[in-house]
């Protein structure tokens, strides 16, 4: 019997179920689970979730959960194609908020996250390679973490042959160390570890923000007729503006300007480099036209995007050692491979900071199709009376934004799914600049 969507917010459970030690079937749980929540995150490196159980069947006398319990989950949205279904598994870690209801049944939650977080937690990683981060990535989801290719999603090469000394850590800490450390073909520091629906990835912001929208996310009337079960679930139910352009945190963060200050312990040598805002955003990709930044003059009638001394970060670096003939002539193998401490000590906090400063959350009928690295084009209505001739929609937050969060609700009765999405640009105009009659206000009224 084939299952065709007919609202928005349905779904059929093909299977929840607690695999266990002692029994030989899984049980079934579909009648007593309450709300099921499942989360990924562009910053976590698993999938994690929890639900809340209503049992009167005594599972936590026989069942114990001590945390050898796997969940097993496979929900559909429809048997059409374009729509995708979830089926994973993961270990249930603890069992929380234990509570009776009556004298035969008590209610709680079980909290569960991906078998590798447990896997890696049992681990250490400590060995040196010669290659790149791409690459001892690849080897420690293979070597230490077991991942298959079928669980793997995106792994973009990283420039540069490096010495690389992973120093005693997990194995998804490594990975994560070896993020923030990996450049990409522009010689961006912008590299994220992070898991999916469709497994492990290891990938540039630049190379996701790129992308095309897997999904236009608009407020008109549903589709009524129902022939088309993707344009049924585009329609968002609501939104919320979580920050939108928060000038303090982007100029501590150094968004708009700073200064980078190294020093080399081997060639006893001192550096200094002011970068610029577009240092550091002109060297990526991005989703839209217009770059989120405001020029703001001071009462020094400084621009903001020459203040160097917003934020200022001092670091050990080696980029002198190129330019050293003792080194040169006893060690030339070892200046190829020369970490470039400014760009991760100083950029990638500009880059992450630039981006989180636009941030929205979404509810939108339910959609597994919808996870964390991937974009989705956005139109947002305008609010307020407009004249003839005005724009219908809200230019300032509509645009292709990348999903860097995702919350999957099913209750008995409903699949809703939360986005949380960012972008670093827009499609307005141009970017802004300051006038002089704020600089005159801001002077006059005291």
């Amino acid at each position: 019997m084939s299952f065709t969507i007919t609202d928005s917010t349905q779904f059929r459970i093909k299977d929840i179920a607690i695999i266990t030690k002692g029994s030989p079937q899984p049980i079934d749980i579909t009648s007593l689970y309450e709300e099921l929540n499942i989360f990924d995150s562009l910053f976590l490196p698993v999938m994690s979730g929890n639900i809340l159980i209503t049992d009167s069947l005594g599972l936590s006398d026989k069942l114990a959960f001590d945390g050898s319990e796997v969940l097993a989950i496979n929900i559909e949205k429809s048997s059409d194609e374009q729509i995708a279904s979830f089926k994973k598994s993961f270990r249930i870690y603890k069992q929380t908020d234990r509570r009776n209801i009556n004298q035969t049944s008590e209610r709680y939650i079980l909290n569960f996250v991906s078998d590798e977080f447990f896997f890696s937690d049992q681990q250490r990683v400590t060995q040196s390679y010669e290659t790149s981060y791409s690459s001892v990535v690849d080897k420690i989801l293979t070597n230490y973490l077991k991942v298959e290719q079928a669980n793997r999603g995106l792994l973009e090469p990283t420039s540069g042959i490096k010495k690389i000394v992973i120093p005693n850590l997990k194995p998804l800490d490594a990975i994560d160390w070896c993020a923030k450390r990996s450049t990409d073909s522009k010689n961006s520091p912008n590299y994220l570890f992070f898991r999916n629906n469709l497994g492990f990835n290891f990938a540039s912001l630049s190379t996701l923000l790129k992308k095309e929208s897997i999904l236009n996310i608009n407020f008109q009337p549903k589709n009524l007729s129902f022939k088309d079960a993707l344009s049924e679930i585009s329609s968002a139910r609501s939104f919320e503006i979580l920050v939108q352009n928060d000038i303090i945190d982007k100029t501590r963060s150094g968004v708009y300007a700073g200064t980078f200050i190294g020093f080399d312990p081997i060639t006893r040598t001192f550096g200094e480099k002011q970068i610029s805002f577009g240092d550091v955003y002109d060297s990526m990709d991005h989703g839209n036209k217009t770059p989120n930044v405001t020029e703001i003059f001071n009462k020094d009638n400084t621009s903001s995007l020459t203040t160097n001394d917003s934020r200022k970060v001092l670091s050990i670096f080696g980029q002198t050692r190129k330019n050293s003939n003792y080194i040169k002539s006893r060690d030339p193998h070892s200046i190829s491979k020369v970490e470039n401490q400014e760009k991760f000590a100083f950029q990638r906090r500009a880059i992450l900071k630039n981006l989180m400063a636009k941030r929205m959350k979404i509810v939108m009928p339910g959609n597994f199709q919808l996870t964390s690295g991937f974009n989705v084009d956005f139109v947002s209505p305008g609010f307020g009376l407009k004249g003839k001739g005005d724009e219908s929609n809200d230019e300032s937050i509509s645009g292709k934004h990348l999903i860097i969060a995702t919350r999957h609700i099913i209750t008995n009765n409903k699949h809703e799914t939360v986005i949380e999405v960012a972008t670093d640009s827009s499609n307005v105009p141009s970017s802004k600049v300051s006038s002089p009659k704020q600089r005159q206000v801001l002077e006059t009224y005291r």
